[in-house]
């Protein structure tokens, strides 16, 4: 450790946990953290692109938000298991903020996407340097088990479409299962059973640890999908993945504009903290402790490489977060496999 990181860790100022679980490492960890990170990226890419669309952007641009995060909560993250990039709620809330504001043009929305992510990652940033992390000390363990209970009903609610075919429309939880209740009759038997053959064969993999399930299902489910030719029966695919980077630099930046994006910016933040911290803390292992700090800071220096990747707000996903735990995680190298998997996709993308 070099001598300004032992005087910044000793202040309480910033820490590197990264650095720090470098140094411990332990080769039985690699197979576990390899294979995770490749379970992730196989369930994070498409998820991705799909976030890409809830946000009003071109689905490229997810896979630009996506690898940046894994790699630099890697670093600065103090947690082992959470995933950090692209998320429903704050894609969602990126939509809600610029729409008005870009007024039907796509290159005003994408920097306005880009500029809210800027100003996410500088407050955020600023909190973690302030050291205000002591406001998450007001989530207790009610408000966690809360908080995955109403997230596991969420999820479930949001993939009825996905794994039914059925037409589910709807932006809550509530909205959406009585939008599938009402489209029963366009449940699609291909998509029901495909989906239902892999949760069942998730449940089984779990009595036994040492296989890797969810990659398993991922991989056997494509070739499926690709051989018996699913597509024409209703099966959705992802299609092509885009290839290729942005251009790095900041957004344009207009005075009009950041007066108008702090207030949404300063409220993405506060749900993209939360959302961190509980995650964090719900699937924290006996021997961890969420340093709130580290993840102020971590989400925002996260926010700040997205902007300049063109990409939108990000936050944690608890859902990759699981997946990662479920899969054997044991450190953070998993997020680096999976960072790696999405730029070598953004590389070869469209021209494989």
């Amino acid at each position: 450790m070099s001598g300004w990181q032992a005087r910044l860790g000793r202040s309480g100022w910033i820490q590197l946990p990264g650095l720090t679980e470098i140094r411990r490492y332990r080769r039985a960890w690699l197979r576990g953290d390899l294979i995770a990170g490749l379970t992730v990226a196989a369930y994070l890419i498409p998820q991705v692109l799909a976030y890409a669309g809830v946000a009003g952007l071109p689905p490229g641009t997810g896979l630009w938000a996506a690898a940046p995060p894994l790699l630099i909560y890697a670093l600065l993250g103090s947690s082992r298991s959470l995933s950090m990039g692209p998320e429903s709620s704050t894609a969602l809330m990126t939509a809600v903020a610029i729409g008005p504001l870009a007024a039907g043009n796509p290159a005003r929305y994408a920097s306005l996407a880009s500029t809210l992510a800027l100003l996410v990652g500088l407050l955020g940033v600023l909190a973690g340097l302030a050291r205000l992390g002591f406001i998450a000390d007001l989530l207790s363990r009610p408000v966690i088990v809360g908080y995955m209970a109403g997230l596991a009903v969420i999820m479930i609610a949001g993939q009825l479409g996905r794994v039914t075919g059925a037409p589910v429309q709807g932006r809550a939880a509530l909205g959406e299962i009585i939008s599938f209740g009402r489209h029963l009759g366009g449940i699609q038997p291909a998509t029901t059973l495909l989906a239902a053959g892999v949760l069942a064969f998730l449940l089984v993999s779990v009595r036994w640890p040492a296989v890797p399930g969810p990659l398993i299902a991922v991989v056997a489910a494509t070739i499926l999908v690709w051989a018996c030719g699913l597509t024409s029966n209703g099966v959705a695919v992802v299609g092509r993945v885009p290839a290729g980077l942005p251009p790095v630099g900041l957004p344009t930046l207009r005075p009009a504009d950041l007066r108008e994006l702090v207030g949404p910016a300063f409220t993405v933040l506060v749900i993209a903290f939360s959302d961190v911290v509980l995650t964090g803390r719900a699937f924290a292992r006996r021997d961890e402790r969420i340093n709130a700090n580290n993840e102020l800071l971590a989400l925002g220096v996260s926010n700040l490489a997205v902007s300049l990747m063109r990409g939108f707000p990000v936050s944690s996903s608890a859902s990759r977060t699981a997946i990662g735990q479920a899969a054997g995680s044991r450190t953070q190298l998993y997020s680096v496999t999976a960072g790696a998997v999405v730029l070598v996709g953004l590389a070869v993308g469209d021209r494989a």
